[in-house]
């Protein structure tokens, strides 16, 4: 048993004391002696105080004493606790898109006891069992296009490491992932200085069957000789002929007319227009030219070299690729379960800018699942050593308290407490009847 405010029972204590003092300062009535005059009797009181040599009332005593015993255990609120463990763990497990889900599913099973606590997270952190782990990192799980967000986990973690307070003695969060930079944001630094002490990383492989088998490519072209539908053929890793689901779809015709339900349905719709003319897309104020465009990130950046005329501007949104004076190329916006991704690169049907190295590898990467753009390239040595940090692991006193309930106990005690206080004015009118 543990108590949320252990003060009380201090207090209650000393009041004990002051009731045990006060109960021997005994008042009773003088002795009554005849005397022949009462010219020379000084005008006191009748009663008198003393200190008795002998405990009287000790029934009415400890009645008094059980009550303030019995209040101070209430306001102590008391708490039935487990035996403490050394060590409890906040496990969090990584189940967003591209991650292998059994070696997930395994490494967690590696570190999670009875006793600890286990969460899930792609763009959203969810509290589990080890029996839900296995239906949330199944085989079916893997279609999903969620990214991993690390700030939603590491939140969620210092939580649920809350809730291990009154179990061990220290507290160490093991985070499974494949670290893939697209999962850190800008809040994650910030998120994990809050944590004082360090974590433990378990990386994962990539899943290839998420990198590549179930990224279909179906080209919606106008025509055959479409460019991006060449780059696409082109493009290692991809298999457009051996289809099932169409996990991206590519739209070349009218913008307006992309049928967005497919995203809301958890696919990626890619928008590109064969004529941006005619698009759909903000038109830019001035039609210029551009000398590049890139995209990915800085482990995994694609660049293409070559002159673009740039006539419109692609809709807002997160933005994942860039011209080279560093407005936007390509953005993206989530819709529900998938995603939108609008492009406004023209690529000329004339030319073997389409079939270029560049050229594929930037068509894969744009018309890569949602968040899988910036989001596959491994992140830094330096993010995962910020991330792991240094020192020993976080004492379970440092951590915030749970709003917790005492239960019922402290109520039952408050009751048991008035239950005395009914009694006492009986066995007072005992002690002056006699």
């Amino acid at each position: 048993m543990s108590f949320l405010a252990p003060w009380a029972l201090w207090l209650s204590g000393a009041v004990s004391a002051a009731v045990i003092a006060l109960h021997i300062l005994a008042s009773k009535n003088p002795k009554v002696t005849a005397l022949p005059t009462t010219r020379f009797i000084p005008d006191v009181p009748l009663r008198a105080t003393a200190r008795a040599l002998r405990l009287s009332d000790v029934l009415l005593l400890m009645l008094r004493i059980a009550v303030v015993m019995l209040v101070g255990l209430a306001l102590a609120r008391p708490e039935w606790t487990r035996a403490r463990r050394s060590v409890g763990r906040v496990v969090l497990v990584d189940r967003s898109a591209g991650v292998n889900h059994a070696e997930a599913r395994d490494s967690a099973a590696r570190y999670f006891r009875d006793g600890d606590a286990m969460i899930v997270f792609d763009s959203a952190a969810q509290p589990v069992t080890t029996n839900q782990l296995a239906t949330l990192t199944g085989a079916n799980s893997s279609l999903s296009p969620a990214a991993g967000s690390l700030s939603a986990a590491l939140v969620a973690g210092m939580r649920a490491a809350a809730s291990l307070r009154g179990e061990a003695d220290s507290v160490q969060m093991v985070i499974v992932s494949d670290f893939a930079s697209g999962k850190f944001d800008v809040a994650t630094p910030a998120i994990r200085a809050a944590w004082p002490g360090r974590m433990r990383i378990v990386p994962l492989s990539r899943s290839v069957s998420a990198a590549s088998a179930r990224s279909y490519r179906d080209v919606r072209a106008l025509s055959a000789d479409d460019p991006v539908r060449a780059a696409v053929s082109f493009a290692s890793r991809v298999d457009t002929g051996a289809a099932k689901i169409d996990s991206v779809r590519i739209e070349r015709g009218d913008a307006a007319s992309a049928d967005t339900m497919l995203a809301r349905r958890g696919f990626t719709l890619v928008r590109w227009p064969a004529s941006l003319d005619s698009s759909g897309f903000p038109a830019r104020v001035r039609v210029d030219t551009a000398g590049a465009v890139m995209a990915g990130d800085d482990g995994h950046r694609v660049v293409v070299v070559s002159t673009f005329e740039r006539a419109v501007d692609p809709l807002p949104g997160r933005v994942v690729a860039w011209w080279a004076d560093g407005s936007p190329a390509a953005t993206e916006r989530t819709v529900a379960a998938g995603c939108v991704r609008d492009i406004a690169i023209p690529l000329p049907r004339a030319g073997d800018l389409a079939l270029r190295e560049s050229t594929r590898r930037l068509v894969a990467a744009l018309t890569s699942p949602c968040a899988g753009i910036a989001g596959g390239a491994p992140a830094s040595d330096s993010a995962l050593a910020q991330l792991r940090g240094t020192g020993p692991l976080v004492a379970t006193r440092a951590l915030a308290r749970e709003r917790a309930s005492s239960g019922h106990l402290a109520t039952w005690l408050l009751a048991a407490a008035v239950a005395l206080l009914l009694i006492e004015p009986l066995l007072r009118r005992q002690r002056a009847a006699a």
